[in-house]
């Protein structure tokens, strides 16, 4: 049996949202202790919010949900590392073998982290990801086998052997927006095989708009562009970011028009990815959503 680490990175949430995942979390814990599938667990909060989001009292009374099941440890970074950077400063603070990356707006089913850890166990597969209710994510996996090209990281376990293969998370330059694209394409370029676990449901607080469409911010349109011009450097695109870039400038979207000049001004100071040697092989940029997708949230 292997010991597991649950990380949650925060931004200014409120407390009663805390004690609904971590009662969710909970749930997962005894169903994997119980399946024999762990031995031990810990579960990790990293505060990046300019004030702590939590009290001594609070946090105590976390702890004391999970009493008898999981350690808590919570962490104040007094900075803003983003998720990925939180993620890596997280995981450095143990040694757990397996690192599971939660959101805090993420409400696992009670059998998630058991079924997570069972498509882990095959040889080669680095990480795995559950399924998004009720907006399932539209990104594209292998229906027999679970292979994907990339996974969600809003719920998302990985080997640590895995994980500290590539380093972590690149929070440097995807601190928050495509950071697990990237973090996906390096594994899968260092060897390492990706599974989807459909059976490992999580439901995703993501409010659609009024059309049923996902919805999403100008910070997340104009962040999600800039990673993907990124992305375009770092995996050997230069056609691609060129014609993306271009698009960008030109479009009547104040969002995408500051994404491109964002990169224009980091590109100046050439604090941009450095190109990976052979690494277009794992990156698929054609499609919506970094590879095949198995259908379009469309009206």
């Amino acid at each position: 049996m292997s010991r597991a680490r649950i990380q949650l990175v925060v931004y200014r949430n409120e407390f009663d949202a805390f004690r609904r995942t971590i009662t969710a979390v909970r749930a997962c814990v005894r169903h994997a202790v119980a399946s024999g599938l762990v031995e031990s667990v810990t579960v990790a909060i990293g505060d990046c919010s300019p004030t702590p989001s939590l009290d001594a009292q609070q946090v105590s009374a976390l702890a004391a949900e999970l009493d008898g099941v999981a350690a808590l440890t919570y962490t104040f970074f007094d900075a803003n590392l983003g998720s990925a950077g939180g993620s890596n400063r997280l995981a450095a603070e143990g040694d757990e073998e397996l690192i599971w990356v939660l959101n805090p707006d993420t409400y696992p089913t009670p059998s998630c982290l058991s079924v997570l850890i069972e498509s882990l166990a095959a040889e080669g597969v680095g990480a795995c990801d559950a399924r998004q209710l009720p907006i399932e994510h539209p990104k594209g996996y292998d229906l027999l086998t679970g292979q994907a090209y990339w996974l969600t990281g809003a719920c998302m376990l990985v080997r640590r052997a895995a994980f500290e293969s590539v380093q972590g998370f690149d929070g440097h330059h995807f601190p928050m927006y495509c950071d697990d694209v990237d973090f996906s394409w390096r594994l899968r370029h260092a060897g390492w095989t990706l599974r989807t676990a459909p059976r490992a449901t999580v439901f995703h607080d993501k409010r659609p708009t009024p059309e049923g469409l996902p919805s999403g911010s100008e910070f997340e349109h104009e962040s999600g562009a800039l990673a993907r011009l990124k992305l375009a450097r770092r995996y050997c695109r230069p056609e691609l970011e060129q014609n993306e870039l271009a698009a960008f400038e030109a479009a009547p979207v104040p969002a995408l028009n500051r994404a491109a000049a964002d990169f224009r001004a980091l590109d100046r100071a050439d604090d941009l990815p450095a190109p990976m040697p052979d690494a277009a092989a794992v990156a698929d940029m054609e499609q919506d959503y970094y590879g095949p997708h198995r259908f379009r949230y469309a009206l």
